[in-house]
């Protein structure tokens, strides 16, 4: 699915300032596993997750801290430059999310005793001054040109919504009209978005009143296309469900919605602020005639006309990050293995990638230098400081020229090697590809494939959660596959567009069997895991590559149960269409009863609070497995949402995974060919889309009815 524009989630109250530290949770048993003491490194090690900001007086990192109680404590770190090109830590924020360089220092946001503060911070460390309080969350911080003031979009918690007749007064019924009614909203209403003209100067905020046209709501986005007009955020629910993003502009001086923007082509969201009045954005074609969905740069300018396309090399799918100067833009594109760098040069039309030696996690860009968040399956995220070009007036001072390392995220050594496999599939369109993780010395006694969520992700980045290395230090080789509709292969989204089962679920087989053709473990054991999507895929390709254990974290299955109860219903309508009008697609591409042969045994699990995939997908799926023979096991995780994302709940997630791992994936006899070395694989293999997959010899599966 294609996502619409994030928002922000508070946390829990603050704490006085502190370097982050871990306090390791002691397992409930005894490990059995040899990949648990690295699941275990894995979910005490505090993770940098984003460049928050970058300005004259250094940057700031956010660091997310596991606790002693299993959660995690959001840190934004501070980073200073000395003489020498090196970087030091100076000061530490706790609860601290979103932060944005000004003159002097920098604005923060953090939580502190359930309220959340807009926090002026000086540089050298000094005591903050307070510039907003809200009782709810912060979307976005927007710097108005001339450096004095920010705009500051806030959302509060909402109250049940009232039926105009006053027929369900007395109750705690939440009444909404319109197919954008959510669950979500029904447990906890918002309020409106408001926005709010912040000085840097410690006066009062000025909170504008806009008046939003009924059928617009806000997103919580904001920036500046001038020093007189805000761009805000918004979308249109559609009767039959779909949603559209275009921008709501305001005059800053009087707070009047002056125009919609909103365009016959594409969506935009996620804005990054020009220096010259100009906002780009990432756009995303609307559907037509069932033609899969791209994405693009795109330039919206004071005028406010049509967002202008900015075509890329090869298809990829650019994304705005920053801007070095008003004519250079920076952005982020998957090619193949890696997110990449780019810098568009407006004035030529030329798009110049940045060298970098990994994957793009975030950067932020300042004076002819970015700061980048790196990381690949292998190597755990690290933060250096490189120029975006080799000379000129905008990169100065004596290291322009060179890369400068920050800081690395820690882990034990990983006990294996990891290969990157391009793949060409009869049938399907483009190229693919997977990566194989292999023990470092044994031939690897079995198989653990890896499937990603998205479907529009990849595994380019080093993975807290779905991470490979535990599974190799059991002796396993683990197959993490990039099917159709991965991120970096922009002429495969055709095989995968509305085609989930016959297109990418029936390549990522092909995929799967011609790696362990490769490598000689056809006839070893087999397990399939992912999560999301990539829990569907583990469970639909389950029926052609008859796995031993099948792993699964809130996959949707049925996808018309899905679309009509999901959050975000939209996304589904988006590609497949209404789903009582296309019920007959939905079903085609649903998980079809029997997927999984008796007595294969199937781990499921799925957070309560889950607002994007509905908990009862995993309880219908869990029941119907166990009437069909199935040795299904259901965990339901009662402090989640849709991602497992708490330490405490990822480390008794791979107990229990490495557990049936250990019991499942037996020891067989492995192929003479086994050398725990790629082998060559021809260009394409003899497995096309859509057709079943050699079957295997492995005993388990032999004595299966």
């Amino acid at each position: 699915m294609t996502p619409g524009p994030p928002a922000t989630t508070p946390t829990a109250p603050a704490t006085e300032p502190a370097a982050p530290a871990t306090t390791p949770i002691a397992p409930a048993t005894e490990p059995r596993s040899p990949g648990m003491p690295l699941a275990e490194a894995l979910c005490t090690e505090p993770r940098p997750t984003d460049v928050a900001a970058y300005g004259d007086d250094g940057l700031l990192l956010r660091v997310d801290v596991p606790t002693r109680h299993g959660a995690e404590q959001p840190h934004l770190v501070h980073y200073r430059r000395r003489p020498d090109g090196t970087w030091e830590p100076t000061w530490t924020i706790p609860w601290c999310t979103q932060a944005l360089p000004v003159p002097g220092g920098y604005v923060c946001v953090r939580r502190a005793q359930g309220r959340t503060l807009v926090e002026l911070r000086p540089a050298d460390g000094s005591p903050e001054r307070v510039l907003l309080t809200t009782r709810g969350r912060v979307g976005a911080l927007a710097p108005r040109p001339g450096g004095h003031q920010i705009a500051v979009t806030t959302s509060t918690f909402g109250g049940p919504g009232e039926h105009p007749g006053n027929l369900l007064a007395g109750s705690d019924a939440v009444w909404a009209t319109g197919s954008d009614m959510t669950l979500s909203h029904a447990k906890q209403p918002q309020g409106a978005w408001q926005v709010h003209l912040v000085p840097l100067d410690g006066t009062a905020p000025h909170l504008l009143t806009p008046t939003v046209p009924a059928d617009l709501a806000l997103t919580g986005e904001s920036a500046w296309a001038g020093a007189a007009t805000l761009l805000l955020g918004a979308h249109r629910h559609h009767r039959h469900g779909v949603r559209n993003f275009g921008l709501l502009a305001l005059a800053a001086d009087s707070g009047d919605a002056t125009r919609e923007l909103f365009s016959a082509t594409v969506d935009v969201c996620y804005p990054v602020q020009g220096p010259d009045g100009q906002v780009a954005y990432l756009a995303t074609t609307l559907r037509r005639d069932n033609e899969p969905v791209a994405q693009h740069a795109c330039l919206v300018g004071e005028d406010l006309r049509e967002p202008v396309l900015l075509p890329a090399d090869d298809g990829l799918w650019q994304r705005p990050i920053g801007w070095d100067g008003p004519r250079r833009l920076v952005c982020t594109a998957e090619s193949g293995p890696r997110r990449r760098l780019y810098v568009h040069d407006l004035d030529h039309a030329t798009w110049q990638p940045v060298p970098l030696t990994a994957s793009v996690m975030n950067a932020r860009v300042h004076t002819g230098r970015a700061a980048v968040l790196t990381s690949a399956p292998d190597t755990p995220p690290a933060l250096q400081v490189t120029p975006l070009k080799t000379a000129g007036p905008q990169a100065t001072g004596p290291h322009t020229h060179t890369a400068e390392h920050v800081v690395r995220a820690q882990t034990p050594p990983l006990p294996g090697r990891l290969h990157y496999r391009p793949q060409t599939i009869p049938g399907a369109h483009g190229d693919v590809a997977s990566w194989v993780c292999l023990p470092e010395q044994d031939p690897p006694r079995g198989t653990v494939v890896l499937y990603h969520g998205g479907p529009f992700k990849s595994w380019s980045d080093w993975s807290w959660r779905w991470n490979p290395w535990p599974f190799v230090a059991c002796g396993l080789a683990v197959v993490l596959v990039e099917p159709p509709m991965s991120l970096g292969y922009p002429d495969a989204v055709r095989t995968g567009w509305r085609q989930w089962r016959g297109g990418t679920a029936a390549c990522a087989a092909a995929q799967v069997e011609a790696v362990r053709a490769a490598h000689g473990l056809l006839d070893s054991p087999l397990a399939l895991m992912g999560g999301s999507f990539g829990g569907y895929l583990a469970l639909n390709t389950a029926e052609t590559l008859n796995p031993d254990l099948v792993v699964a974290h809130a996959a949707p299955l049925d996808l018309t149960q899905v679309a009509e109860g999901s959050d975000v219903g939209w996304q589904w309508i988006r590609e497949f269409g209404d789903p009582t009008e296309w019920r007959p697609l939905y079903q085609l591409n649903s998980l079809f009863p029997r997927a999984v042969r008796p007595a294969t045994r199937v781990l499921l699990s799925h957070g309560l609070h889950d607002g994007l995939v509905p908990p009862t997908e995993t309880l219908r799926t869990h029941r119907a497995l166990a009437r069909q023979g199935v040795r299904s096991e259901v965990a339901f995780f009662r402090s989640e949402a849709h991602a497992l994302s708490r330490p405490g709940n990822i480390r008794a997630w791979y107990r229990w995974v490495l557990a049936a791992v250990a019991d499942e994936l037996t020891p067989a006899p492995v192929s003479a060919a086994v050398t725990g070395e790629p082998t060559p694989v021809p260009a394409s293999v003899p497995v096309s889309v859509g057709e079943p997959a050699p079957a295997r010899t492995h005993p388990r599966t032999e004595a299966m009815p």
